[in-house]
């Protein structure tokens, strides 16, 4: 049968290129999915069913229409990288990307993004955080040329010490 069902995820979802404006709500059903690529659409959120995809581990939306990283992404457990570049983010909240504890990689290069929260350097295991061509200002360009382990130690300087 065609059509979403439990198995699915067994390949990789690979939806990339398809004009989406939106996921079906039966999404939440692929929950041994690891991989989704929603890269190039026309997408603006995700259903809240995406909160079930507990075996996600990559994750791209890169070049879609979001605004801000979308609420059911942070309940998922075993996403490592995050790919959201392209769209137009305008701020990003670390106090709950702190809560995806297995992130690796969060890629928000060429977004809208006004501030870089010096709290990102707080995501536990955070390794790669690619954030060029957005409107913030400082860090400078020449911080962010040094790569992310740079840019995270540059962050982590800045967070208020409680």
């Amino acid at each position: 049968s065609s059509g979403i069902n439990a198995e699915w995820p067994l390949r990789p979802g690979e939806l990339g290129s398809n004009n989406l404006h939106q996921l079906p709500p039966e999404i939440g059903k692929l929950v041994k999915l690891r991989k989704l690529n929603l890269l190039n659409n026309n997408l603006k959120e995700l259903p809240a069913e995406c909160s079930s995809l507990v075996a996600l581990e990559d994750l791209n939306l890169g070049q879609n229409k979001f605004e801000e990283i979308p609420e059911c992404l942070y309940s998922l457990p075993a996403v490592c990288n995050l790919i959201i570049s392209n769209n137009q983010i305008k701020s990003v909240e670390p106090a709950k990307l702190r809560t995806m504890t297995s992130l690796v990689c969060l890629d928000l290069e060429n977004n809208n993004l006004g501030r870089l929260p010096p709290e990102l350097s707080l995501i536990p295991n955070l390794r790669t955080l690619l954030v060029l061509g957005n409107r913030f200002k400082i860090p400078r360009a020449d911080v962010l040329a040094k790569g992310s382990a740079e840019v995270l130690a540059w962050l982590k300087n800045k967070v208020p010490q409680s």
